[in-house]
């Protein structure tokens, strides 16, 4: 009876994405988000300090791995068949881990999943990403790494909530909520 209840707890999950106006997250798997406005990063540390873990993918933490030290964090690697957890970091790998049962075990009700691209699209595709902040910064990389990936046309319906404009330079902050 308490697994039951325990397990049946809503989860809210809530991506952050900072991106060029074509919609790039990063010049390569191995840069990180240096780019971004002062603006971004502020509003970024404000929201983040509200969750009770942080989703990342094994790229993105070795980028912020000092960062993502000192919070709950949970990297998404295919490098593990079975979770391995040093200090605040758990490492897993969803296609051999339940996530889902991980996460009610560990009764977080907040997540906000800070990418890269495969992290992005599992939640995604999974119904399981509530809201989505974009952060579009003032450049066209032309190339470099997607928001998402995949192999597969999917559409997903988003509702925007918001626009708010960060900075001078053209910075602005869009608000979505999942419209499924």
């Amino acid at each position: 009876m308490n697994r039951k209840r325990k397990l049946s707890h809503k989860i809210n999950y809530i991506a952050y994405v900072a991106s060029s106006i074509d919609g790039r997250i990063a010049k390569s798997n191995q840069s990180g988000t240096d780019w971004t406005s002062k603006e971004d990063w502020n509003f970024f540390q404000k929201s983040i300090s509200k969750f009770d873990a942080v989703v990342v993918g094994h790229n993105t933490y070795k980028v912020a791995e000092n960062w993502l030290k000192k919070r709950r964090t949970i990297v998404f690697t295919s490098r593990y068949s079975f979770l391995k957890s040093i200090d605040s970091v758990t490492f897993l790998n969803p296609a051999h881990v339940n996530f889902l049962n991980f996460i009610h075990e560990a009764n977080f009700k907040k997540i906000a999943i800070l990418g890269g691209p495969k992290v992005y699209t599992f939640f995604l595709e999974n119904k399981m990403l509530d809201e989505l902040f974009v952060t579009i910064e003032p450049y066209i990389f032309i190339n470099g790494v997607p928001m998402f990936s995949g192999d597969r046309f999917h559409k997903y319906r988003f509702i925007l909530q918001s626009v708010k404009k960060l900075n001078k330079r053209s910075t602005i902050l869009l608000h979505y909520k999942n419209g499924n």
